[in-house]
């Protein structure tokens, strides 16, 4: 120690204590900032990482309430089937577990608006982690109007160059190709794909294979939806109780636009019920015949013919407003289905051997749409169709050697989009619902 003049000892060695607190104070701010910085840094990490557990949340509650809406779905297809008139209207399926958390939906109301086809709003809530996300749609029954082209069993039948088919096309039996056929909508088939050497189809929306099978109505649709319908409010044609061989012929567009007349005939002609005449208009679109039919003629305006028994097409059948050879008119509103428990047949006579020209869905229950005697005679034009071709077992319209048609006839399909939001009434179900309008709730509504 040292004495200064004051009377006050400094420390030996130079500096004072005060100096080197000071020294201190740079230090201490240093490490607070580094501390602070991380503190920051580890705020800022675990903030991040909560979006990040949001985000991810956010998406799993979406894809949740769509699960949800998918269950119900299914259930209303499966209740289709098990039970046509249950009002499904308020069935609720609540906290379902799926995907690590809950969905909610329920079928809010019906929105057919008098249509005799349903159609339901359907609400769906999706959560988890705290996260709700919610989507509604409208949801509405799938019937075979749908389809250009089915077959259910599966006849021989190969698909070949120059065919093409803008609507969806199924198969319950394997997909042959021969040749280059086109296909604008997806392709299905219960079975696998069969392609002739050289042959390079087009797939515009792909295929698909191996899938669940489709099955058509039976004796339950044809008695209790159709022909109840046509007893309930249609045009109804009694049994005519005569031998084997009774008819109907059925004539549309006669006396006049939107009126059909039918007569009955026994197996050699000879009329055995009186003609009859009906303004299609003034019924519910449906007509049921309790024997074969033969049918031609101009429809003016929406009708599903059922028939217990053959349906032969005797000469063209097409909508009003429509143009030769060209198909329905942009604003048509003509609608036609035909469902026969029996073959539809297009008969080899005089009209029909300069080409047919068909307008609407024609469904084969039970057996085949085939052109009369098609293996045989000279080539007979083309078969035009606007709309779709339903069978159960097969459908055959010519014979071909090759891309050459040497029988029958050449064919010229095409698709009707309206069938698929605008079927004939009363048509047959596939027990599927389709999803026609979709929207998410934003903020979801409680």
């Amino acid at each position: 120690m040292t004495s200064t003049g004051n009377g006050r000892r400094e420390p030996r060695g130079g500096k004072s204590t005060r100096s080197r607190g000071s020294a201190l104070v740079p230090i201490i701010a240093i490490v607070a900032a580094v501390l602070l910085v991380g503190v920051a840094i580890f705020i800022l990490g675990h903030s991040e990482g909560d979006i990040v557990d949001y985000s991810i949340d956010d998406s799993r509650a979406f894809y949740i309430a769509e699960g949800g809406l998918e269950r119900m779905r299914g259930w209303l297809g499966e209740a289709q089937v098990d039970d046509p008139g249950l009002d499904p209207v308020g069935t609720e399926f609540v906290d379902e577990a799926l995907g690590g958390g809950t969905y909610t939906v329920k079928v809010l109301g019906d929105t057919s608006g008098g249509s005799w086809l349903d159609a339901y709003r359907v609400v769906s809530t999706g959560e988890i982690d705290g996260v709700v996300r919610q989507v509604r749609t409208y949801m509405m029954p799938e019937t075979f109007a749908r389809y250009q082209w089915f077959v259910e069993r599966g006849g021989w039948r190969w698909f070949l160059t120059g065919e093409r088919f803008e609507g969806p096309v199924h198969v319950n039996h394997d997909l042959q190709i021969d040749g280059d056929p086109w296909f604008g909508s997806k392709v299905t088939a219960g079975g696998g794909l069969t392609m002739k050497t050289g042959s390079n189809p087009t797939f515009e929306r792909g295929y698909e294979l191996g899938v669940p099978e489709v099955s058509l109505p039976g004796d339950a649709y044809m008695n209790g939806v159709l022909k109840a319908a046509a007893l309930a409010g249609g045009i109804y044609a009694a049994p005519l109780g005569g031998a084997a061989g009774s008819y109907y012929e059925v004539f549309l567009g006669v006396p006049s636009d939107g009126w059909l007349t039918y007569e009955g005939f026994d197996a050699t002609g000879n009329s055995i019920a009186a003609l009859a005449t009906a303004e299609i208009g003034l019924y519910n679109g449906t007509a049921w015949f309790s024997e074969t039919i033969r049918i031609e003629g101009t429809l003016d305006g929406v009708l599903t013919i059922g028939v217990d028994g053959d349906a032969w097409i005797t000469d063209d059948v097409v909508y009003e407003a429509s143009t030769p050879g060209s198909g329905p008119d942009v604003d048509c509103d003509d609608i036609l289905g035909l469902v026969a428990d029996g073959d539809v047949v297009i008969e080899y006579n005089p009209a029909n051997q300069n080409d047919c020209e068909l307008h609407g869905i024609m469904m084969s229950l039970e057996k085949e749409v085939l052109a009369e005697d098609y293996m045989h005679h000279p080539p007979r034009g083309e078969i035009i169709v606007y709309g779709g071709l339903i069978a159960d077992k097969s459908i055959h319209l010519g014979q071909y050697e090759g891309a050459v048609c040497v029988s029958g006839y050449l064919r010229n399909f095409n698709y009707d989009g309206r069938m698929f939001l605008t079927p004939p009434p009363y048509f047959p179900m596939t027990g599927q619902f389709v999803i026609f309008s979709w929207e998410e709730v934003v903020p979801p509504e409680v």
